[in-house]
């Protein structure tokens, strides 16, 4: 059988972090990767693929740690990142409901609401949000193509190959519905656009966290047999 390349199953762990901090805009990152992130469906994936960096630390931790210590500790951990993660989701997700119904009612309150809207939201920066989503994707695609030379069995794990699938899809989710209007309405879209990553990331954690709890039940069982 096949063994796992080590080094490249950390370049794409190191890769998913580098995802993650560009979405969050941390400020730690190199000057030419530290990229602009306006609106909100850009940083809102973040929400997901927070997600999938957090599968792949899980894989990588077993490379390290001891598969009893390791057990142990997997259930209540992912208890705990996928209540958090939950919850900041669905917070998040009417954070930007409520801007998408202000943005509506001052676009449709003709003439001062439409003017107020113009002033404050018509400059969406579409040319930096389409660069910044396409050294996502790159990196993304990067991170698969790491994965995949890390160890060919990857693609055996469903689980693993759909949380990624879903990564690149609300990627290119976001970059389809900042081109589909023109640029004065982007960041009506792009509200919408966060909604949905939001809507995507709280129902993957809110099932991660019921396969947790019954992970967490049954070992407990388990244990008191």
């Amino acid at each position: 059988m096949e063994r796992l390349r080590t080094p490249l199953m950390i370049l794409a762990l190191v890769l998913a972090a580098l995802i993650l901090m560009i979405q969050l805009g941390a400020a730690a990152l190199p000057a030419l990767l530290a990229v602009a992130t306006p609106g909100l469906g850009i940083p809102y994936l973040a929400l997901y693929d927070a997600i999938l960096l957090y599968s792949l630390a899980l894989m990588a931790s077993a490379l390290v740690a001891p598969a009893r210590l390791q057990g142990r500790l997997q259930g209540i951990l992912s208890l705990l990142f996928f209540l958090v993660l939950l919850v900041a989701g669905v917070l998040l997700v009417l954070v930007a409901l409520a801007k998408l119904i202000l943005m509506i009612s001052l676009f449709v309150a003709v003439p001062f609401g439409t003017i107020a809207y113009l002033a404050v939201y018509a400059d969406f920066p579409v040319g930096v949000a389409r660069a910044t989503l396409g050294i996502l994707m790159t990196l993304k695609l990067a991170m698969v193509v790491s994965l995949l030379l890390a160890h060919q069995r990857f693609l055996e794990n469903k689980g693993l190959v759909i949380l990624i699938a879903i990564s690149l899809v609300l990627n290119l989710l976001v970059a389809f519905l900042h081109a589909l209007v023109p640029g004065l309405l982007v960041s009506i879209l792009d509200a919408a656009a966060a909604i949905l990553v939001g809507l995507v990331a709280a129902i993957w954690a809110l099932l991660a966290l019921v396969g947790s709890l019954m992970a967490i039940v049954k070992a407990l069982k388990v244990r008191l047999a």
